[in-house]
């Protein structure tokens, strides 16, 4: 394997249920020590494992069709769903102007390798 191989930065995009990430929000200087394992996406109570089978699901291409097939159905806000590995605390990333974001100031969620 070669160095670029060896650690690919994860995304939104890429991830599936079940992997393990570092999450924080963009404007914080460093990345919480602490493993996130990602649980999936979740719209209108129903889960998908990868953005993929979500955009396919919607019959869409990318996040901000996705927001709008969101809003248009009325059926909720579309949430990147994660929970500490240690299993104490379950959280979610919401999806809004085509980026997922948390808090109430909307700061951009960002994935490192965990």
């Amino acid at each position: 394997m070669n160095e670029k191989n060896e650690m690919t930065k994860p995304s939104i995009a890429s991830i599936k249920a079940g992997s393990e990430v570092l999450a924080a929000y963009k404007r914080l200087a460093r990345i919480p020590a602490v493993r996130q394992r990602f649980l999936g996406f979740k719209y209108n109570g129903l889960w998908f494992s990868d953005l993929r089978t979500l955009k396919k699901f919607m019959g869409v291409k990318n996040l901000h069709e996705v927001e709008f097939e969101a809003d248009r159905l009325e059926g909720g806000s579309v949430t990147a769903e994660f929970r500490d590995v240690d299993g104490e605390f379950l959280w979610g990333a919401y999806l809004w102007n085509g980026a997922f974001r948390v808090g109430t100031s909307a700061d951009r969620l960002i994935l490192r390798t965990a």
